[in-house]
């Protein structure tokens, strides 16, 4: 009976041959699926039938002529055209103020908020009625003089009586002065003034002077940034009505004025809109409010209203004609909204609204009234 042989050098070789073979097969795949990944693909050269009469599609608005009024809508701010820093005319210690003088609160015309101890004007008052009753005194007297003289004694006691009733008219008016209202209606804006504070003129008390800050309501406007073009396409922008809305309503407006220089950094011109007189002045917005503006601009006849697709450099745009592209640069009304508006012209078989690699004068094209223009 043969015998299987038990060499275990005669098994190392072997399993050392077979593991060796593995490897190979191993490098051999790798290889053959790199070569493969790099080799070019084959590509299918056959000539391939083309049509001479082919022309790309190119979607096409067909606008006509209309009426359009011309809208801006437009984002602003509430501000104030100006504000008023109170003070006092006359230097003393505050012994009353109102509680409506506060930050938000409103003051009436003619309605007094703050009172100044009018101790020392009252006095001031007092010597100045008892200074003009001994000028009178005195007039009395030199009326009763006799000789050359006469006339001149006269007139120096007439003169003294009119020094005399002239510092009473300023101290009544200093005395009047300790009790501060103003001729209108106002919003305070700030005002940190309390009882026993010394108050007085710039020149008398330095920065004690301020009492607070107020502003009229009619003083409130809309300050909102527009284009250049935008601007000018309102034509005469002063007085075009507008609409204002806010957090706290929607208000009729008008443009009151127009900035006269350009922003630096943003190029845009500003138009300040002031609220319409009739809205009462209790439900107007505060200064600082965001609002969304519509301005109502002028109405054209005749012009047509372009989708914005249709610009291309410098607002020229290509129309269809006779199955060719022709450049052609319409005039420009203004923008809105609702779109460009501009004069109106021959449109051809349509204006290209859709976007043309390698477009040039002349190219034939097959134009897809896909959308109608206005």
């Amino acid at each position: 009976m043969p015998q299987q042989s038990t060499n275990p050098e005669n098994s190392s070789r072997e399993r050392r041959w077979r593991g060796y073979a593995q490897v190979g097969a191993i490098i051999v795949i790798i290889a053959g699926a790199l070569y493969l990944a790099q080799a070019p693909e084959r590509a299918d050269f056959r000539p391939v039938a083309a049509s001479h009469d082919a022309a790309p599609v190119v979607q096409v608005v067909v606008p006509s002529p209309t009426e359009h009024a011309h809208r801006l809508d437009l984002t602003g701010t509430v501000t104030l055209d100006r504000k008023l820093a109170v003070v006092s005319e006359v230097e003393g210690r505050v012994v009353w103020v109102s509680a409506d003088f506060v930050n938000g609160g409103r003051i009436s015309a003619n309605e007094v908020f703050v009172r100044i101890d009018p101790r020392e004007y009252e006095l001031e008052v007092r010597s100045a009625e008892m200074a003009v009753a001994k000028a009178e005194a005195q007039v009395q007297l030199a009326r009763r003089t006799v000789g050359t003289d006469a006339g001149l004694v006269i007139a120096e006691a007439e003169a003294s009586l009119g020094q005399a009733e002239a510092k009473l008219a300023l101290a009544n008016l200093q005395l009047e002065r300790t009790e501060i209202s103003l001729p209108f209606g106002a919003r305070v804006m700030s005002s940190e003034l309390e009882v026993g504070d010394l108050v007085g003129p710039p020149d008398a008390v330095g920065k004690l002077s301020l009492l607070g800050i107020v502003y009229r309501p009619d003083a409130l406007q809309v300050r909102v940034p527009i284009r250049v073009e935008d601007l000018d396409s309102l034509e005469s922008a002063i007085g075009r009505p507008a609409q204002v809305s806010t957090v706290h309503g929607t208000y009729q407006a008008g443009i009151a004025r127009v900035s006269s220089v350009v922003a630096v950094e943003s190029r845009l011109a500003h138009v300040f809109l002031k609220f319409s007189d009739d809205i009462p002045q209790s439900e107007l917005p505060v200064p600082g409010t965001f609002a969304e503006v519509t301005i109502h601009g002028p109405l054209h006849d005749g012009v047509f209203v372009l989708p914005e697709a249709a610009a291309r450099e410098h607002d020229s745009i290509w129309i269809v004609q006779d199955g060719a592209l022709r450049a052609l640069k319409p005039v420009t009304v203004g923008r809105s909204n609702d779109g460009w508006i501009v004069e109106a012209f021959e449109p051809g078989e349509g204006v290209v609204v859709s976007v043309l690699a390698g477009a040039s004068e002349g190219l034939r094209v097959s134009p897809d009234p896909a959308s109608s223009g206005q």
